[in-house]
């Protein structure tokens, strides 16, 4: 048994970390024990378990300390069924995705950028990594040395991702010597890569 501690993630991340270890198991599968400490990280991995097959089982052991056992038995063949052949797109075709400031949607600030961590560590983690990721406005205050959401939009660098900045929104906030990752750039390089790009998600 795989035991993941997850207490005090935030979702997905719970998930996530699942399928990497399950993703790792031999043909006949195995049990992965997920520790968490809210009802939402439990249902989203009883979710996930019910989409693959995969059977599973959540116990309340204390005030926000729960534990969910995943067992990968049968239900392990389908989730390792043989991939399809690739369908081959046109060079310079990809998913680019703008971030225009660095929280997300409307409401409450502080529950804005719990969601955007949650949303770039997400798109870090995808099989196939964006072409690009593009920062404006106060979204370039994400790519900052002391921003929560460096190490995941790193990651991405290192797996080939292009992380343009704009500059005109890194003087107009002051933060252009902060920015730690990525290339800056002006409005031109960042049209360039959202018209080129064969799917773009704006945030």
């Amino acid at each position: 048994m795989v035991v993941i501690d997850a207490m005090g993630w935030v979702c997905p991340r719970p998930v996530i970390e699942a399928k990497k270890v399950i993703a790792q198991f031999p043909a006949e599968g195995g049990v992965v024990k997920v520790l968490v400490d809210n009802q939402i990280a439990c249902d989203n991995l009883s979710k996930f378990s019910a989409s693959k097959g995969f059977g599973c089982d959540v116990t309340k052991l204390a005030d926000r300390q729960y534990e969910v056992i995943i067992t990968v038995g049968e239900g392990r063949a389908q989730d390792s069924a043989p991939a399809q052949a690739p369908v081959a797109v046109p060079s310079g075709d990809g998913l680019v995705v703008a971030i225009s400031q660095n929280k997300m949607g409307h409401g409450s600030d502080e529950l804005g950028q719990i969601l955007i961590k949650g949303f770039i560590y997400s798109i870090s983690q995808l099989e196939v990594a964006p072409k690009a990721v593009v920062f404006f406005n106060s979204g370039v205050k994400l790519t900052l040395k002391d921003a929560n959401t460096l190490a995941d939009i790193q990651s991405m660098v290192e797996r080939g991702t292009i992380v343009r900045v704009c500059g005109t929104c890194a003087d107009y906030f002051k933060v252009k010597d902060q920015v730690a990752v990525g290339e800056i750039c002006n409005m031109y390089d960042i049209v360039d890569a959202m018209s080129s790009a064969a799917k773009v998600i704006n945030i």
